[in-house]
């Protein structure tokens, strides 16, 4: 039985509105991640993709129906990588610029084939976008949060697999030319139905995906506070408390800053001195952090020995303030605790009208800066999205010895 391209294309819309539909109508009757919303506007994308070629297989409509096809679909496997990347807790905001860039120069070639160059052959910018963005999207399941979920495995295999059909149809094109689609691996009617494959997949693997983020945030969600016995917030509590309060301040529109506070040389003073002295500089450290924080933040430590304050600055030059502040004290602190030697310190300050309000991508904005604050000499605070010259601010002596 053979199918005919008009048919497929018809096969193709079907299953992409019924899969993606079920979708997007999960997200809109659920509360939703940010990574689930971005991947309903995928399959939005695609369900116009599809529209498009039926209507330009149908119709005599000229080159706008192409166009918009490619574009959305271009669109479509962008949105897909996006969505990962978010699930991942990483920004979209540079990769969104890359999508919609091909999808625009996507749209232009058809515009120049039908306009001004009837030679013109506008797909294999198509294709080269697609196993651009569709490796990508493959590339990023296998990191992060996603690299701990099975459920991420078939999403990744789907989108390699995508590409490299894409790959494919790009170098048959190159190199054969308009007969591509008259190959019967490269036609159309094999892309529709690869299509249909991969709209199913994706939309099983991101629904799988979406259901176990949910199953940990609430399990997260009730768990028991943790506490060390200085005070000082476990990591686990430390993001619960640190999710709620951001969750309150998004709905205000309120500023909310997380300050991270990098101990450096811990390893070497335990080395040369031993561990003793160095749990006498870390804890000495806590000390000062403990008595210099605002009444209602929250104050925490991850699984590396950094010290995580959650609080609501007046306003961007407060937090800073405040940061220098504690840097001051801390290192005054060190200095007549008797330690052999006060290590470097660094201040790293993510904020909310800077970053935003996701969690996870606040405090990794936090510790990048804090990192930069421990590598340059003359900074001792850094606010991420401000100082990405690293312009000194607030200049401490770094290191001092007794």
């Amino acid at each position: 039985m053979s199918l005919d391209p008009g048919t497929v294309t018809l096969l193709t819309a079907i299953v992409v509105h019924v899969a993606g539909g079920v979708f997007v109508l999960e997200t809109m009757l659920r509360k939703d991640d940010s990574a689930g919303r971005v991947w309903a506007l995928a399959f939005i994308a695609a369900m116009i993709a599809t529209e498009a070629y039926v209507l330009d297989a149908v119709t005599d409509a000229g080159w706008w129906p192409a166009a918009i096809g490619n574009g959305a679909w271009v669109t479509a496997l962008g949105l897909f990588w996006i969505g990962v990347r978010v699930f991942n807790g990483r920004r979209g905001r540079g990769a969104g610029t890359v999508v919609t860039a091909a999808a625009l120069l996507t749209c232009t070639a058809v515009l120049v084939e039908g306009v001004t160059s009837p030679d013109w052959n506008p797909t294999w910018l198509m294709f080269a976008s697609n196993a651009l963005l569709a490796a990508l999207g493959a590339l990023e399941s296998l990191r992060g949060s996603m690299r701990r979920s099975r459920s991420a495995i078939g999403f990744a295999c789907t989108l390699a697999a995508a590409s490299a059909f894409q790959l494919i149809r790009l170098v048959a094109t190159v190199v054969i030319g308009d007969e591509v689609d008259a190959q019967p691996w490269t036609s159309s009617t094999v892309a529709g139905l690869g299509t249909i494959g991969l709209v199913i997949v994706a939309a099983m693997s991101a629904s799988v995906l979406r259901a176990e983020q949910v199953r940990l945030r609430g399990a997260e969600d009730s768990s028991l506070m943790a506490i060390a016995p200085d005070g000082v917030l476990l990591l686990p509590s430390f993001l619960r408390v640190l999710g709620g309060r951001l969750m309150r301040a998004n709905r205000r529109a309120e500023l909310f800053a997380v300050l991270v506070i990098r101990i450096d040389s811990l390893a070497r003073i335990a080395t040369a001195f031993g561990a003793d002295e160095a749990e006498h500089v870390r804890q000495s450290a806590r000390a000062a952090a403990r008595r210099l924080s605002p009444t209602t933040a929250a104050l925490g430590s991850d699984d590396r020995g950094a010290l995580m304050l959650a609080f609501q600055p007046s306003s961007p030059a407060d937090a800073r303030q405040l940061a220098a502040r504690m840097h001051r004290a801390m290192l005054d602190q060190l200095a007549t605790a008797g330690v052999p030697v006060v290590p470097p310190i660094g201040m790293g300050v993510s904020l909310t009208s800077i970053t935003g309000y996701d969690r996870d991508v606040l405090l990794d904005a936090a510790r990048a800066a804090a990192k930069r604050a421990i590598a340059s000499d003359d900074v001792t605070v850094v606010v991420a999205g401000e100082d990405d010259d690293e312009d000194p601010v607030a200049p401490d002596e770094s290191a001092r010895k007794r």
